[in-house]
């Protein structure tokens, strides 16, 4: 009786490990497209604005989308308004406002940002960064990398 119930132990310990791992391996990834729909700004005059919107298109419902800004000098020459996120959808337009805030004329060059990039002085390198998240803690993401002289 004993060894039939370490038995039966044994196989339902295997069930759990293995059903979870074959049900992974039959899901399938979700298609996601990041189309930007303006222009990255390269110039920008002190006080001016330029909105930046990407828009985020999936096979399958994504649990959130979400816009971030990254800057290679935080907080120097240029500001971006906050983040945009769109829950449970197949598409989203993410939109992120930045604005001159200063002259970059300082600014020193950047090398190796993000990586083998390498950024003239007087440029602020920045990202908008664009990710979805899925059930079960999959995420895709895309970046779109550009540099902003303020004058």
């Amino acid at each position: 009786m004993r060894v039939k119930r370490t038995l039966v132990g044994i196989c339902l310990m295997l069930a759990l490990v293995i059903a979870p791992q074959a049900a992974a391996q039959t899901s399938t990834e979700p298609t996601v497209t990041f189309t930007l729909l303006t222009p990255l700004p390269t110039e920008l005059a002190v006080g001016e604005t330029a909105v930046i919107c990407v828009r985020v298109q999936s096979s399958e419902p994504f649990l959130m989308a979400i816009a971030l800004s990254d800057a290679y000098y935080p907080g120097r020459g240029v500001r971006f308004d906050g983040s945009a996120a769109q829950p449970r959808a197949t598409s989203a337009d993410l939109c992120l406002t930045i604005t001159g805030r200063a002259s970059t004329a300082d600014l020193p060059a950047a090398q190796d940002w993000p990586a083998d990039e390498d950024w003239a002085a007087g440029v602020a390198p920045l990202a908008v960064r664009v990710g979805a998240r899925f059930p079960g803690g999959r995420i895709v993401g895309a970046t779109f990398l550009f540099g902003v002289v303020v004058s």
